[in-house]
């Protein structure tokens, strides 16, 4: 048996599956369809009409299929579809034809209309299809006479019940063109509904990098700057000082770049970047070892930690990163600072204290509080920043995660 959607001797790979597909679409969606409402219509009018001349059947059948016909088409060309199926359906009226399908097939020519068009220009079309069949419908029952219908017998035509065939008609139209209107609107909620995900995926997308940029930027260049103005301050009466500052910038700038590389690697595809993993709690000692280059004498009390997401790690060390940051450019030295790491059930519990006097007064959180807050805000926890009571400065995180379940 041949495939009425490919050529009969032809092999079916040669065609395109693209080609095949939208072949099926056209088949079933607007040609079927279109001979569907061609044979409906005809068929309707023969069937109630009696005594019919053969000139009149002609004169049916290809009113018929002037409706029918340009509806295989109507969504690649709905504007002219819907006038070429309106003024055949206005014939058909004032020849006396059967109101129903005259109807329905107005409806489908005017569905893709309303549905590509916008909302004035839709409206207008609608009024002037609706404007133009009850126009045919009035002047067929009252001022033509009933012997000049071709189909003057057919008990369902305007002339026959005037009132009752507008309603219906009426309502066929108005149906389909609702129709379109409501599958556009629902179209557009949908496409501003994903076009609003993507803003908001690239906006944190944006955010994350920035957070990552920030903490890695605001660590590495403080160290930097400490070490650069002590650098400077013994260049000429201890050397061997200088020369050893100048060696932890170079070691902090090398980290600091790597990182930097680490981050601006997830901007590009899988492909082109080797990324190496994120920093997680087993780099806390380098990162102790580097805010104690700055003269912060800096403890690590650190439990015993079960095994923990990654994301939950990477948000851990950035919060301990930039705590220990602001110990750095806001606490005047001496400072001890203690940072604190313990685990409970289903959450990470963290604290960075310093007993630090602060060298300037600080009104307004920055950002790498706000930060902290909304990478602990990310697994749903707290965090609780302030100044003690007897000093110094404490900030406080909770981190909850989910236990993996033993297999």
């Amino acid at each position: 048996m041949v495939d009425v959607t490919e050529p009969a001797g032809v092999d079916s790979g040669v065609w395109p599956p693209r080609f095949r597909q939208r072949l099926r679409q056209f088949v079933v969606i607007d040609l079927l369809p279109a001979v569907w409402i061609a044979l409906l219509t005809a068929n309707a009018t023969l069937n109630t009409a009696l005594g019919l001349s053969s000139g009149a059947v002609v004169a049916v059948w290809l009113v018929a299929l002037a409706i029918g016909i340009p509806l295989a088409v109507r969504r690649r060309r709905p504007i002219p579809v819907l006038g070429v199926v309106l003024a055949s359906a206005i014939v058909a009226v004032l020849l006396g034809m059967s109101v129903a399908i005259t109807g329905l097939a107005v409806a489908l020519a005017l569905y893709p209309v309303a549905l590509s068009v916008g909302r004035r220009g839709s409206a207008v079309v609608l009024g002037v299809a609706l404007l133009g069949v009850t126009l045919a419908a009035v002047l067929a029952a009252t001022v033509l006479d009933p012997h000049f219908l071709v189909v003057a017998q057919n008990t369902e035509s305007f002339h026959a019940d005037l009132l009752s065939s507008l309603s219906s008609s009426w309502i066929t139209i108005g149906a389909g063109w609702t129709l379109g209107r409501s599958i556009r609107a629902s179209r557009a909620y949908a496409g501003q509904v994903a076009e609003h995900r993507e803003q908001t995926a690239v906006s944190e997308e944006r955010l994350r990098i920035a957070r990552e940029m920030h903490d890695v930027v605001a660590h590495s260049m403080s160290v930097i700057v400490m070490k650069a103005a002590v650098a400077n301050h013994v260049y000429d009466t201890r050397p061997e000082e200088s020369q050893e500052a100048l060696g932890i910038i170079e070691s902090v700038s090398r980290a600091a770049l790597a990182d930097i590389q680490r981050v601006l690697g997830t901007l590009r595809s899988a492909g082109e970047a080797h990324l190496a993993p994120s920093p997680g709690l087993d780099e806390l000692p380098q990162l102790v070892e580097n805010a104690r280059l700055t003269d912060v004498r800096v403890e690590l009390d650190r439990e015993t930690i079960p095994a923990l997401p990654a994301a939950v790690q990477l948000s851990a060390y950035r919060i301990v990163q930039e705590a220990l940051t602001n110990v750095i450019k806001h606490a005047a030295a001496p400072v001890r600072c203690t940072v604190r790491i313990t685990a409970e059930l289903g959450e990470l519990h963290l604290a960075v204290i310093d007993d630090g006097i602060p060298r300037c007064p600080v009104d307004e959180p920055g950002h790498g509080l706000i930060g902290m807050r909304e990478r602990a805000a990310l697994h749903h926890g707290t965090l609780v920043a302030g100044r003690q009571p007897s000093g110094g400065f404490a900030v406080h995180a909770r981190l909850p995660y989910k236990t993996p379940e033993p297999t």
